[in-house]
C-alpha cells in the first residue's frame, strides 16, 4: 500500500470537490442576479413572481425567482422529502432547480449560518395522491370570520368602521387609523384590510419617513395580493405595467432587498392568519431558504 500516493488522491478529489461547489455557488449567484433583473424589469415575470410566491410562502423571494428564472412553467416546489411527506414522489430522470438552502456549520467553537445549493422539484415533476389541497376561506365562513379576527389583531394601528368611506377602505397616516367600509362582504373586507395594514405597516408609525401613499400603493396592492391568493380570495391583480419604471437604475442587490422586505411582510401574516383557521403543517425541508 501506497500512503503517499491515497493521501495524494484524496487531496485531488478533496480540491475537486470544493473547485466543483465554488462553481455551482457562482453559477446560482449569476443566476440570481439575472433572475430579480428579469423580473424586475418585466411585468408578466413579476406577476409569475407574485403568484409562485403567494403559492409557497415558505420560500425566500430569491429562491422563488431562481425557480423561475429556471423554469418558467413553475407552480409550487418542494424538496424529495417534502414532496414524499406530502404522498408524492419525484419522476425518474427529472431534473430539479438548484436554490440556496440554509445550513448551520461550527467555527471556532461557534454556530454559525450560511448557505448551500439545495435542490426543489416542482408538482408537475411529481407523481402519487397529490400535496394539500390550497385553502379557501369561503364568504359566510367561521374560517373566514376567524382570518378577519387575525387580520385585526396583526394592524399595528387603530380600525373603524364607516358608512360614508368612498372606497373599501383608507389608512390615514395622519391619524394613524384604518377606517374601513361596513357595507363590505367579509371577502372583501379581508382584502382591503389586508391593504391598508400592508400601508401601515410600511408607515410604521411615522418612522419611515419617505411613506406616501403614492409611492407604496404598489407594494401594498402585491403583498395583499399574495396573502389573499394564499387563502383563495379574489384579488386584482396589481398593476405591473409600472414595474421597469420603479426599478430603474437600482442595482440587482436593492432590486433583491425590495423584494424581501415584502416577502417578509407577506409572511408574517400569511403564517399568523394560516395558524389561526388550519392545524399547524410540518414545514417542507427547504422551507427557511435564503
Amino acid at each position: 500500500m501506497d500512503l503517499e500516493s491515497l493521501l495524494q488522491e484524496k487531496n485531488q478529489k478533496d480540491m475537486n470537490w470544493k473547485e466543483q461547489k465554488t462553481a455551482e455557488r457562482n453559477e446560482v449567484n449569476d443566476w440570481s442576479d439575472r433572475a430579480i433583473l428579469e423580473a424586475t424589469g418585466n411585468p408578466e415575470i413579476y406577476q409569475k413572481y407574485l403568484d409562485v410566491q403567494a403559492d409557497n410562502p415558505r420560500y425566500s423571494a430569491s429562491n422563488i425567482l431562481l425557480a423561475i428564472h429556471q423554469n418558467k412553467d413553475v407552480s409550487v416546489i418542494n424538496s424529495v422529502k417534502g414532496w414524499n411527506a406530502l404522498g408524492r414522489n419525484v419522476k425518474r430522470n427529472e431534473v430539479g432547480m438548484k436554490i440556496r438552502v440554509s445550513d448551520s456549520y461550527m467555527k471556532e467553537g461557534k454556530k454559525r449560518y450560511g448557505y448551500k445549493i439545495g435542490t426543489a422539484f416542482d408538482v408537475s415533476q411529481t407523481s402519487g395522491k397529490g400535496p394539500q389541497p390550497q385553502m379557501a376561506l369561503r364568504e359566510d365562513s367561521p374560517e373566514l370570520t376567524t382570518a378577519i379576527r387575525k387580520l385585526l389583531d396583526l394592524s399595528p394601528v387603530k380600525i373603524v368602521t364607516s358608512t360614508t368611506l368612498h372606497g373599501d377602505a383608507f389608512y390615514d397616516p395622519g391619524d394613524q387609523k384604518i377606517q374601513v367600509s361596513s357595507e363590505l362582504s367579509d371577502q372583501g373586507t379581508f382584502y382591503a384590510l389586508a391593504r391598508e395594514i400592508v400601508h401601515a405597516t410600511i408607515h410604521d408609525h411615522g418612522r419611515y419617513a419617505y411613506y406616501s401613499r403614492n409611492e407604496c400603493g404598489f407594494d401594498a396592492d402585491c403583498v395583499s395580493y399574495m396573502v389573499c391568493r394564499s387563502f383563495g380570495i379574489a384579488a386584482k391583480e396589481p398593476d405591473t405595467t409600472r414595474v421597469p419604471l420603479l426599478y430603474d437604475e437600482m442595482e440587482p442587490q436593492d432590486r433583491r432587498s425590495v423584494l424581501d422586505s415584502l416577502q417578509k411582510i407577506f409572511r408574517k401574516m400569511q403564517s399568523e392568519i394560516q395558524r389561526e383557521v388550519a392545524p399547524r403543517q410540518k414545514a417542507p425541508e427547504h422551507g427557511k431558504t435564503r
